[in-house]
């Protein structure tokens, strides 16, 4: 969908999720300019089109505002009132129907966030938002591209694979707390003096994190300068250049690979003690001639969606990386955005709940300090010849006029836009509409051209939300797509009750590399215990800051 009439369908729904309790509640109103504001700064981000292009876009999306504006207050203006929300509500449902699936989880995300922006949701408002939700779970992701797939685009089917995905396994928890988390499972306070405290200790986490990465960049500054193919490399190379983490390991090695945790700490910390990450790290520190090296490895959106963000996953992942900076590689997702507007700082996507839950607790130079540590977040990480990135391939033409060797990865453009793409199960995407929309789509033949530049074989993602929490996408013989997404559950407490998460079974990932194989083996992660006081400190104190949809 091209980016108007993206912008169009969303807007149309949201003013429809407004008007439909028969009030458009000046909260709700303002929640609609901050969704416009963001899409703007968005295209104005990813660089499409010049200043004046960009003047004509914001022109354009107020005069679509306005118009959509009078179409929905025309059917709230005919008829008595028994019927307005009938009709309101066949009109969004009818419009969310043309959506794609991606689309459609957005605007469940945005009107999840309008019908909960005056403080109150009334039954029109629930209505509406359980329908929609079941419209999107009755209609199928895409095919998944398995070992077996037919639709292959040019694959070289002798080709061995680049990694042997095995079936999902069970792991068992081998502990309900450890004494590294322990201390930091607590919810920012609403009391001043020791929230002043918890603050400083954010405050100094993201600065340790900083300075972290600048040792390490330090020690891996323009290493991938000229660098081609990743085999120029030596075997046993580990390093971070710009934003662009490498490893070429020489021993067994197990990345625990973590997607999407959108402030779901319990399907975090499940990840943790099921994969017992934190003990075995510390045991190879002490004795790696007998236990094996393992990475955590976390592809980013670590805020929004979920009840512990801040204060809750992204504080944990610091944490872990303070702890441990050499077995934990933290990657930056499009969440992971903070900027400057008229004074402010604000998110660069909507909704975000993030955000809005601790902006009016916090000092500016909190947020700031976040700021800066998502600026300073890799974005990439090479291991052999798989590559782990938030969301997938930057456009067609942007690869073709920025892109020379590995360190080009490093490239504003190109960084910003493999934070942003999704996978489609069609061989191409025209560049003329990717160049329309910021969050743009990529298909089969740009994916195979992109992977074969850069001289990988394997791609894991996360950034879509996929209620199998794990799948194949593309299965192309000499390239593979994975997606994972490690956010939801049915029962996850740690999500609001009208999530749409709600429909994810949480996975994690496990990429096992020996004698220069890679196999992956996906695994469901255990959050149920985490969700109570018991076993989770962030349930122990109460009131906590209310919870805020943006």
């Amino acid at each position: 969908m091209e980016v108007a009439s993206q912008f169009g369908s969303m807007v149309d729904l949201m003013l429809t999720a407004s008007y439909i309790d028969g009030v458009f509640h000046p909260r709700e109103w303002a929640f609609v300019q901050k969704y416009v504001d963001s899409v703007v700064a968005m295209v104005e981000q990813s660089t499409v089109g010049s200043g004046d292009d960009r003047a004509r876009w914001r022109a354009h999306f107020a005069d679509q505002y306005q118009k959509l504006e009078a179409e929905v207050g025309e059917v709230v203006g005919a008829g008595d009132a028994s019927s307005i929300a009938q009709r309101l509500h066949a009109r969004a449902l009818a419009r969310f129907k043309t959506m794609s699936h991606a689309d459609q989880a957005t605007a469940l995300e945005l009107v999840t966030a309008i019908v909960h922006a005056d403080g109150e949701v009334s039954q029109s408002e629930h209505d509406l938002q359980q329908h929609l939700h079941d419209a999107y779970s009755a209609k199928p992701a895409g095919k998944s591209f398995g070992p077996n797939a037919t639709t292959v685009v040019g694959a070289d089917r002798k080709a061995a694979a680049p990694i042997s995905v095995t079936a999902h396994a069970w792991r068992d928890l081998t502990a309900l707390s450890h004494p590294l988390l322990d201390p930091i499972e607590q919810t920012l306070s609403p009391h001043p003096i020791e929230r002043k405290a918890q603050i400083e200790w954010d405050y100094n986490l993201v600065q340790q994190a900083i300075l972290a990465w600048q040792r390490q960049r330090t020690l891996g500054s323009n290493r991938l300068s000229g660098i081609t193919d990743i085999e120029q490399l030596p075997p046993g190379s580990r390093f971070l250049d710009g934003f662009v983490h490498v490893m070429r390991p020489t021993a067994p090695v197990e990345l625990i690979v973590l997607g999407d945790l959108h402030g779901c700490y319990s399907c975090l910390k499940a990840a943790l003690l099921q994969s017992n990450f934190i003990q075995r790290a510390w045991a190879h520190q002490w004795d790696p001639a007998n236990h094996p090296d393992v990475k955590l490895v976390l592809l980013g959106d670590y805020i929004d969606r979920g009840r512990y963000s801040f204060d809750g996953v992204l504080r944990a992942v610091l944490h872990l990386f303070a702890a441990l900076p050499d077995h934990v590689i933290l990657l930056r997702g499009n969440h992971e955005w903070l900027r400057w507007i008229d004074n402010r700082i604000t998110s660069g996507v909507y909704p975000a709940e993030a955000l809005a839950s601790i902006a009016p607790y916090v000092p500016l130079e909190m947020l700031e300090a976040y700021r800066q540590l998502f600026e300073q977040m890799p974005t990439s990480f090479l291991f052999e010849r798989t590559m782990f990135v938030h969301a997938g391939v930057p456009r067609e033409d942007t690869l073709a006029e920025r892109y020379h060797d590995l360190s080009s990865l490093n490239d504003d453009q190109l960084r910003f836009q493999m934070m942003w793409s999704d996978p489609v199960a069609t061989d191409h995407v025209p560049v003329e509409m990717q160049r329309m929309n910021p969050r743009f789509s990529f298909g089969r033949e740009q994916f195979k051209a992109f992977m074969r530049r850069v001289g990988m074989r394997a791609m894991i993602r996360g950034h879509e939300q996929i209620d199998p929490g794990f799948e194949v996408f593309y299965d192309l013989g000499d390239s593979m797509l994975l997606n994972l997404f490690s956010a939801g559950g049915a029962e996850n407490a740690d999500l609001p009750y009208d999530s749409a998460y709600r429909s994810v079974t949480p996975m994690a990932l496990s990429v096992f590399a020996e004698a220069g194989k890679l196999t992956a083996t996906p695994w469901p992660l255990h959050y149920q215990p985490f969700n109570y006081e018991p076993h989770n400190g962030l349930y122990r104190r109460q009131p906590v800051l209310e919870y805020r949809y943006g």
